[in-house]
């Protein structure tokens, strides 16, 4: 790989590139329902549009001023809203799921439902990293993108007709077992084909996808009227950004860890074409794989290795704990800038301008002083402005921005370089026996925090204080910097190929901040 990248051209290069570029489709994919699912507000106006609706208002006149949120009946003890959907049309520049399935108003259990169709998306990315666990390192990383990808489109597509709540639930679900399932396995395929010096600007390029990918969304939600066609949208987009899929090499260390030395040279020599150059492998017989020679790759000696060194095991439960975090915090803000910031869509693009400049910085900082002491200086930094956020201080007397919807932005920074870190961290630590298998179970971690992040920010903070959810996550952040700081710096070591490299290299680990580690 070092080699042929030294020797790389143009195409080389362009393939490393656009193999992750489906990363720029998934903020759409994982924000879909904030845009098309937009709640009335008691500036839009209504009208009746059902027999019940017109004799109640003949009735009663003044209910035309008043807000149908507020008005609400007593049905066997629980409360219900007085005029439905099918009573009323609201007059929106977009249609809103919200409005079709009465789940705009925060009445009884309405409040929870909307969020579920936010937070279902992680249940169904959990399901896709647990199978893709196994699809990983068992039938190749392209063959599981291309699972992803027949997914991720189909389901989104069918969107486009859908009518019922359940149906809705159903296709969030699916959308977060293709997504995940094809922009992990790319991930991975990527920094497999890269040397390591160089995985960190390609991981700090995919971040950057992904940031991009907000202006993308928000423009989804903004220029589509109808909620059903941001789903067709949304499908056009991930056909588009997703093709490359189908013109990707599979990883030859993946064949390697399969023993199929056969498979490996020719991946070698297609990546050597593209590169336009020759390695000539036909007589050529691969040595020197060390214990990779000896085992045999399957899920069950997979766990058997993970028992049996306690380095990797270490490591492996840091970096989910880490992930867990990770996940609840950057999701949580992300599903609750509407009650954060004064304006949805401006918070949105504000987010994706400090997540560009998170992953740009990350980049250099990383390159600097290594990924062990970066990731511990973006937690302590992410904990710093938590704690900031709790006062309640508005910042002008004409303006709905407080000190929470400033800190709390400037708080995504140092989460989002988190984020970046982590993915190339985790890269890296794990064994190339154990990537995907690690990756599964990492970035399940992250899918349960995503799954819970919704909620603490949509409904705890509204049954506490706020000052519980951002205390919480302010001490949680500082565990994950003395997580990192017990995890090994990678930037500087040859790639582990099994668990018994990592053991070795842990023995050589020096628990240091300031020291230069040698």
């Amino acid at each position: 790989i070092e080699e042929l990248f030294r020797r790389g051209t143009w195409k080389y290069t362009l393939l490393l590139l656009c193999m992750i570029i489906t990363w720029t489709a998934c903020p759409t994919m994982v924000y879909l329902t904030l845009f098309a699912g937009i709640n009335p507000t008691s500036d839009n106006k209504w009208t009746c549009i059902s027999k019940e609706c017109t004799d109640l208002v003949a009735n009663n006149s003044s209910l035309l001023s008043q807000f149908p949120c507020k008005l609400t009946k007593e049905v066997d003890g629980k409360t219900e809203l007085l005029l439905m959907s099918s009573d009323i049309e609201w007059e929106m520049s977009h249609s809103s799921f919200a409005v079709d399935f009465d789940l705009n108003c925060d009445v009884g259990s309405t409040r929870e439902l909307k969020t579920l169709l936010s937070s279902i998306f992680f249940a169904g990315a959990l399901t896709g990293l647990i199978v893709g666990g196994y699809l990983f390192d068992h039938i190749g990383r392209k063959r599981s993108a291309l699972v992803g990808y027949f997914i991720a489109v189909v389901i989104t597509l069918l969107g486009t007709f859908c009518h019922n709540y359940y149906f809705l639930l159903a296709i969030r679900f699916f959308q977060g077992i293709g997504c995940f399932l094809i922009a992990t396995s790319m991930y991975i395929l990527t920094s497999e084909l890269l040397p390591a010096k160089y995985r960190n600007y390609a991981n700090g390029w995919a971040q950057c996808l992904w940031a991009l990918g907000y202006p993308i969304a928000s423009g989804v939600g903004y220029f589509v009227k109808d909620w059903n066609y941001m789903f067709l949208a949304a499908a056009i987009l991930l056909f588009v950004f997703n093709i490359q899929v189908f013109f990707c090499i599979e990883s030859p260390r993946y064949y390697l860890m399969k023993g199929d030395a056969k498979s490996a040279k020719k991946s070698i020599e297609a990546l050597a074409a593209l590169a336009g150059t020759k390695f000539g492998l036909e007589n050529t017989e691969l040595v020197d794989l060390g214990k990779a020679q000896e085992r045999e790759q399957s899920f069950w000696q997979q766990v058997v290795e993970l028992c049996s060194y306690p380095g990797l095991l270490l490591e492996t439960s840091i970096l989910m704990f880490l992930w867990f975090f990770l996940g609840m915090s950057y999701y949580g803000f992300n599903f609750g800038w509407g009650s954060i910031v004064p304006n949805r869509y401006l918070g949105y693009l504000a987010a994706s301008v400090g997540e560009l400049i998170a992953y740009i910085s990350a980049v250099p900082l990383i390159a600097r002083i290594g990924r062990r002491r970066a990731m511990m200086l973006m937690f302590v930094g992410a904990a710093i402005f938590y704690l900031i956020a709790i006062p309640e201080v508005k910042l002008g007397k004409n303006t709905d921005w407080t000190l929470e919807s400033v800190s709390c932005l400037i708080g995504v920074i140092f989460i989002s370089g988190c984020f970046s870190g982590v993915y190339l961290w985790t890269a890296e630590l794990a064994p190339t026996s154990h990537r995907g298998f690690v990756f599964c179970v990492s970035s399940s971690s992250a899918r349960i925090g995503s799954f819970m992040g919704p909620y603490i920010f949509n409904n705890l903070k509204h049954i506490t204080h706020k000052a519980v959810p951002l205390g919480g996550l302010a001490v949680l952040a500082l565990l994950c910097a003395l997580g990192s700081f017990i995890l090994v710096e990678t930037g500087d070591k040859e790639t582990a190929l099994t668990g018994e490299d990592v053991v070795a290299r842990r023995n050589l680990h020096r628990y240091r901040i300031f020291q230069t580690e040698k």
